[in-house]
């Protein structure tokens, strides 16, 4: 019986240990991010979402009425990160949707993104008019209330593309 008590409070340890490591250095990746969006004198109320892509971390952040989005790249031989693109979006889209792309084939990095403030709009979809090249965009929430979307391309995409809002049911609510 000693010995089951023991596992376990060994295991609780080792488990407790490894989540503050883990918030430890969620903290210091968002501390460091921040740092680099000041030394590039980039400004923001709030840093929304940070995603994990190819060899760094797409960032999603709220500057007045505008959600921005910027590419931070961990470069190996100085350790040192860098923004290397920007760009902007409505916070209150007239439709409901709003949307924005991104080819920065330099990084190379592609992607659409943008705001959902129609409560209806349960799922956006990126195509090209003919039906190709069909993504299905992630949709987050923030705690403040912020909802937006972004979908990733592996490789550039070129007008004409089409941005379709869907309620649950798959109706369109905005195209």
């Amino acid at each position: 019986m000693r010995v089951i008590i023991v596992t376990i409070l060994v295991f609780s340890f080792i488990l407790l240990n490894s989540c503050s490591n883990n918030e430890a250095a969620a903290t210091l990746l968002i501390d460091d991010i921040k740092h680099s969006m000041a030394e590039a004198n980039v400004h923001y109320e709030e840093v929304v979402h940070i995603e994990v892509v190819q060899a760094g971390f797409l960032v999603f952040y709220r500057d007045g009425e505008g959600l921005n989005v910027g590419f931070i790249k961990n470069e190996p031989k100085t350790h040192k990160w860098m923004v290397l693109s920007l760009d902007y979006n409505n916070l209150n889209p007239e439709k409901g949707l709003s949307w924005s792309a991104n080819n920065k084939e330099d990084i190379p990095l592609y992607f659409f993104y943008g705001v959902i403030t129609n409560p209806n709009i349960t799922r956006v979809i990126t195509k090209k008019p003919d039906g190709s090249s069909e993504q299905s965009a992630k949709i987050i929430t923030t705690d403040s209330g912020l909802t937006f979307w972004f979908t990733l391309y592996d490789e550039p995409t070129s007008a004409p593309m089409d941005v379709i809002g869907l309620d649950k049911d798959s109706n369109i609510i905005v195209q």
